[in-house]
């Protein structure tokens, strides 16, 4: 049985650089997994960059600067003095800065909150096979 999810592309731009570089990010929501979301950078090096945090960051980051370690999500303003949301992503290998409209993150959560509202998170994971996933890998043979 496919998992119910919320697939959108994002468009952001790398901040920080001489000239801002714009890209594409893919965000994925699952409802096998209503605490996270997934963002997928393909930058056409390589494999994908994936990045995986809590969509509850993205949703407060919208209002007032959160987070912890890797990942900060913060209110921010493009330079027409738009609303935008910036995410700072932080890893052994560096640390981008990379900013998205914050109309098009709203829409996103609007997506993820109709399948998951705020609250219900618990009915829609599956604590069994999660802990049969855990198991394998843990197993010697694996």
């Amino acid at each position: 049985m496919e998992t119910a999810a919320v697939r959108s592309s994002l468009g952001l731009t790398l901040l920080g650089a001489d000239m801002p570089v714009v890209m594409t990010a893919q965000l994925l929501f699952r409802a096998d997994d209503p605490y996270a979301v997934e963002t997928v950078f393909d930058l056409g090096e390589g494999e994908p960059v994936r990045w995986l945090f809590a969509r509850d960051l993205l949703d407060e980051g919208l209002v007032h600067p959160v987070g912890d370690g890797d990942v900060h999500v913060a209110p921010g303003a493009d330079p027409m003095g738009d609303p935008t949301v910036q995410l700072h992503l932080s890893s052994p290998g560096g640390v981008a800065v990379l900013e998205a409209s914050a109309d098009d993150v709203l829409a996103f959560l609007e997506q993820v909150y109709a399948m998951v509202p705020p609250g219900q998170e618990s009915l829609f994971l599956d604590l069994d096979d999660a802990l049969d996933r855990l198991r394998e890998e843990r197993s010697p043979e694996h």
